[in-house]
C-alpha cells in the first residue's frame, strides 16, 4: 500500500511541476515565437529601419581590408571612383578613411528579441536560453508521468513520441 502511495505521489508531484513550469514556459515561448517569426522574414524589410553610421578607418585601405575592418559579410566592391570604394552597404573614402554604412536593423524592442535566437555561450542571455531549454526538456519528460505507466494512454503517448522522433529524423534527412 505504501509503495502505491509513493507512486501516486510521484505522479502528483510531476503533474504539479508540469503545470507550474508549463505556465512559466508559456511566457518564454511567446517571446521566442515572436522573435522566430521575425527571423523567418529576415531577408525582407519587415519591422526594420535604416540606420546610417559613419566610421573612421585608416586611409588608403583596399576593398578586402575595408570589409575586414567593417565586418561586412559577403562584401563586394561595386565600383571605384578615384579613392572612393562603393559597396552595397555604403562607401569608403580612401583619402580621408571615412566610411559611411547604411544597414537595415530591427526596430526596438524587436532588435533585442531577435538576439534571443542568436545567443552564443559567451552572451549574457545564454543563461536564459539554457533555462528555457531545460524547462522544455522537463515538460517533455514530465508529460510521461501524466498517466500511469502501462496504461492505454501512456502506451499511446510512447507511440506518439516514437512517431515524432521518426518524423523529425526523416524531415531533417530529406529536406
Amino acid at each position: 500500500m505504501k509503495n502505491e502511495e509513493k507512486k501516486l505521489n510521484i505522479y502528483k508531484i510531476m503533474r504539479v511541476l508540469h503545470r507550474d513550469i508549463g505556465f512559466l514556459t508559456i511566457g518564454l515561448t511567446l517571446v521566442y515565437v515572436l522573435s522566430g517569426v521575425l527571423l523567418i522574414y529576415r531577408n525582407t524589410d519587415f519591422m526594420k529601419m535604416e540606420k546610417t553610421e559613419e566610421k573612421q578607418l585608416a586611409a588608403s585601405l583596399s576593398g578586402s581590408e575595408v570589409a575586414q575592418q567593417l565586418r561586412i559579410r559577403n562584401f563586394k566592391v561595386e565600383r571605384e571612383e578615384g579613392a572612393v570604394i562603393y559597396f552595397k552597404e555604403g562607401h569608403y573614402n580612401g583619402d580621408t578613411g571615412m566610411s559611411v554604412i547604411t544597414r537595415k536593423v530591427y526596430i526596438p524592442p524587436f532588435d533585442k528579441l531577435v538576439n534571443l535566437h542568436k545567443v552564443t555561450g559567451a552572451h549574457s542571455l545564454s543563461v536564459l536560453s539554457l533555462i528555457y531549454g531545460c524547462m522544455l526538456f522537463f515538460l517533455a519528460f514530465s508529460s510521461l508521468f501524466m498517466f500511469r505507466f502501462g496504461s492505454r494512454k501512456s502506451k499511446r503517448g510512447i507511440v506518439m513520441i516514437i512517431i515524432s522522433i521518426v518524423l523529425t529524423v526523416v524531415i531533417v534527412a530529406f529536406v
